[in-house]
């Protein structure tokens, strides 16, 4: 909620305007800290995410290998393996631009803590 408040509901056109035009500059530190605080969550959950899509890859891949070698049909395992891949790229790129932006609040964090000194 908070995020969005400050970028918008369309978060694929917003967010990187939000970062790239300095509105980040207009926040009070208390205002950053709690953005920090938000992304970080988000990159918690993430995270946790990504741990089960490779969970389950690596459970679908054994299926693979048993299939295999009694000669059964692979086509869904394959078909799911090929699913929960694309899914584990887009998380990936995901979390390496809400690493941005976390890296971008906290340096606007220091910044805004040192103009209140």
């Amino acid at each position: 909620m908070f995020w969005q408040s400050l970028v918008g509901d369309d978060e694929s056109e917003a967010e990187p305007d939000a970062f790239v035009s300095g509105r980040l500059e207009a926040l009070s530190p208390d205002q950053v800290r709690e953005l920090t605080r938000v992304l970080s969550q988000d990159r918690k959950k993430l995270n946790q995410k990504l741990e089960s899509i490779q969970k389950e890859i690596d459970l679908n891949s054994v299926k693979l290998e048993s299939l295999r070698l009694v000669g059964g049909n692979v086509e869904e395992t394959v078909q799911r393996l090929n699913t929960l891949s694309d899914m584990g790229q887009s998380m990936s790129e995901e979390l390496a631009r809400l690493n941005e932006k976390i890296k971008l609040a906290r340096k606007s964090e220091v910044i805004g803590s040192r103009r209140v000194r």
